[in-house]
């Protein structure tokens, strides 16, 4: 290229300032001299539109130093640069003059985007387009789609006022450690089995194969280096977006879906995120951050093995992508958009207003909700309702994720108001909530009692307020007693039916447990406080408990005889065989149980672990009174007994290796039995299948293992 001077020098000889011989793969005088030869620096240079964008694309050059390679984005002490930028008119000036849902204002000049490129065998001032070099792994005229894409990403970033995706508050680049390395020969992207066949069934139409020979390393790191800013540089691109979409759908709606067999979060938010941005950022956020949980592995929910592909289901570079950095940016637009929504325009969003709760920001919006909606249908109120609480379920679940047990039960505070505000709303048009709304009810009693036993205090969904129940799609009578199998006004199947019951039932265990404590603590205390409470709570003591644990005893047994056949595991071994032993009579200590319906396994899971919370916490006088000294230990033996079943048959369910939205759920359950079983091949089975739940699907577990291990060892 005229005016770039030629720098094929190897490193050694630059910095001795030695004319060097340029033979390749090692300079002969570093051979001769007995020292290895580092190599040769590649050297590529962006010719842009001016100096904001090499401002904004510089981290990329200090973040992306890898052996054998250097990345000089747009630097000043380029000739080139400043030429171009004198005579360039459309300077960076214009570089954001393209409005919100324009065509491609702010786009580059592709004429005068190039590459310089050195390597071995080749011109190096060759001048080369910028879709001719990107082809790897991707056809020519997608590859410049995607191009175009990433600098659209300027625009978008520059609208929602989101952070520089390169930098950290205090000015530091952030960068995965994986990427720091790459191994020469071996291909940075997924190394997945479904892609191993696709690079092997689609040469022709993707371009160079991937496992290249070892006398074109320099060229394939040089790719390998464009793969790593081009992946960063996808943030809300067409296919990165469509990439996660697919992955939420895939992956983790169904774990949202657990309790609702028409699919609200796997099929309908997928949809409404079209035209919901706060939907799709949300969606986006949290398959991103799952994805960064798991390192950038993404489960082959297709279960295809020979065939190709689809490109939605294929990210460059997945496994070096910083997913925490794309996770972080899409959650603050998301929560922006929904901060926007909820001033309904009056004020402009600040940057503090992404730190409020999810639910607070819908909270804001319902309580202005009516007033500002007084000409629009009552359809359309409903459709934006479901699309907020939807998008605050996202985001609670995407701070979730890595958050102790402990946590999750603060993260949830404000889902009580929420509802009670929808149902004051409605209360004159609906007596049951729409699907969207039910959707996100039944995903957040769920995890609400799951929160509310780490800390055993009251759930924030009081099951005593029957009309809420009621309006979610569980049936209960004046007795306080729940009905399953009848016809649901709300098109609940009897699984549906059976297992939101069972969360009902549940959140009554976590609250009889949480008052239990109380008394406990108001006892041992003598706090006036406390005893004028729990008198108001507890009328007669002790009797009040008795009969409380004595009905919910009862209401857990009539729940198990009214279940569907469903709930049936379709295969079980009650001792199977250990083959990670050497001795062939070696079986495992519980047994392996299958459910063919995820809604059942979890259910059946949860139903165990209310018996087992029962059992646990009698009152004094339930074991067997009047009774002899003999009578109550023959009860404690009873209990015991009855404990250990229970416990056998939740570590069965989760030793049968159930679908993921079982995993994800049975986190507190393991946690439970793992305080009640004392054999060490028990403890490490328990282990085990904490860690294998962070290990395949992200969700944190670590936290659970270090609070069991500390009580084993005391």
């Amino acid at each position: 290229m005229p005016g770039v001077p030629s720098n094929k020098a190897c490193e050694r000889c630059k910095k001795r300032h030695l004319k060097c011989d340029e033979t390749r793969p090692h300079c002969e005088r570093c051979e001769s001299a007995g020292v290895k030869c580092p190599g040769y620096v590649q050297t590529r240079k962006f010719i842009d539109q001016g100096a904001s964008v090499r401002r904004r694309y510089a981290p990329y050059q200090e973040a992306h130093s890898k052996p054998g390679a250097t990345v000089h984005a747009g630097t000043d002490e380029s000739p080139e640069n400043n030429q171009s930028q004198s005579q360039d008119p459309s300077s960076s000036s214009n570089l954001y003059a393209a409005q919100p849902g324009g065509p491609s204002g702010a786009q580059m000049n592709w004429q005068t985007f190039n590459f310089e490129r050195e390597e071995s065998g080749a011109n190096s001032n060759t001048r080369i387009p910028a879709a001719q070099t990107a082809r790897v792994g991707l056809s020519q005229n997608s590859e410049m789609e995607s191009l175009q894409g990433q600098f659209r990403l300027l625009d978008d970033l520059a609208i929602h006022s989101a952070p520089n995706p390169n930098q950290t508050p205090g000015g530091e680049t952030s960068r995965n450690p994986i990427g720091s390395s790459v191994s020469p020969g071996i291909s940075t992207g997924r190394t997945t089995a479904p892609e191993a066949a696709y690079n092997q069934s689609t040469v022709s139409r993707s371009g160079p194969e991937k496992i290249v020979s070892p006398a074109s390393v320099s060229q394939r790191s040089e790719k390998e280096e464009f793969h790593d800013i081009f992946s960063e540089l996808m943030t809300d691109t067409e296919h990165e977006i469509a990439f996660l979409t697919r992955h939420f759908a895939e992956i983790i709606g169904p774990w949202l879906d657990l309790s609702d067999s028409g699919k609200f979060f796997s099929v309908y938010v997928p949809i409404r995120a079209i035209n919901s941005p706060s939907l799709k950022y949300a969606t986006a956020a949290l398959a991103a951050k799952q994805l960064a949980r798991v390192k950038g592995t993404k489960l082959s929910a297709g279960g295809a093995l020979f065939t190709s592909p689809a490109t939605t289901e294929i990210y460059p570079n997945a496994a070096q992508t910083d997913w925490y950095l794309k996770a972080a940016n899409y959650y603050y637009m998301a929560a922006s958009d929904m901060s926007n929504s909820a001033s309904f325009g009056y004020t402009v969003v600040s940057s503090s207003a992404v730190l409020q709760s999810p639910f607070e920001i819908v909270s804001q919006w319902l309580q202005r909700a009516p007033e500002n909606s007084q000409s629009s249908s009552n359809g359309n109120l409903l459709r934006k309702t479901e699309e907020m609480l939807a998008a605050a379920v996202l985001l609670t679940f995407y701070r979730l994720f890595d958050a102790d047990g402990d946590q999750w039960h603060t993260h949830l505070r404000g889902i009580r108001s929420i509802f009670d505000t929808i149902m004051r709303i409605n209360q004159s048009n609906v007596t049951v909530f729409s699907h969207g709304v039910r959707a996100c009810f039944w995903n957040l009693a769920r995890q609400d009692y799951l929160g509310a036993y780490f800390n055993r205090i009251p759930t924030h969904f009081d099951p005593t307020n029957l009309s809420l129940w009621h309006a979610a799609g569980i049936t209960v009578d004046e007795n306080d007693k729940l009905r399953t199998n009848i016809n649901d006004p709300g098109h609940l199947s009897q699984e549906d039916q059976s297992a939101n019951g069972l969360c009902w039932l549940v959140s009554k265990v976590i609250n009889f447990l949480a008052r239990s404590k109380q008394s406990q603590v108001a006892q041992w205390t003598g706090s006036p406080s406390s005893k004028q409470s729990g008198s108001q709570e507890s009328p007669g003591g002790n009797d009040y408990d008795t009969n409380t644990w004595l009905d919910l005893s009862f209401q857990f047994q009539t729940w198990f005889e009214g279940v569907p056949e469903t709930f049936r595991p379709c295969v079980r071994i009650d001792h199977p065989r250990d083959f990670s032993a050497s001795s062939e009579n070696a079986r495992l200590p519980f047994p392996e149980v299958f459910y063919s319906f995820s809604t059942c396994a979890a259910a059946m899971q949860h139903y165990h672990f209310g018996r087992i919370a029962l059992l646990i916490n009698q009152p004094p006088d339930v074991v067997s009174a009047p009774s002899t000294a003999f009578d109550r230990l023959q009860g404690y033996r009873e209990v015991t007994k009855e404990v250990e079943y229970r416990c056998r048959e939740v570590c069965g369910i989760a030793l049968g290796r159930p679908q993921a939205g079982v995993r994800v759920h049975m986190i507190p359950l393991l946690f439970a039995i793992g305080q009640c079983l004392e054999g060490t091949d028990e403890h490490q089975i328990v282990v085990d299948l904490l860690r294998g739940v962070e290990a395949d699907l992200g969700w944190a577990t670590e936290f659970a293992v270090t609070k069991l291990e500390a009580s084993w060892n005391r």
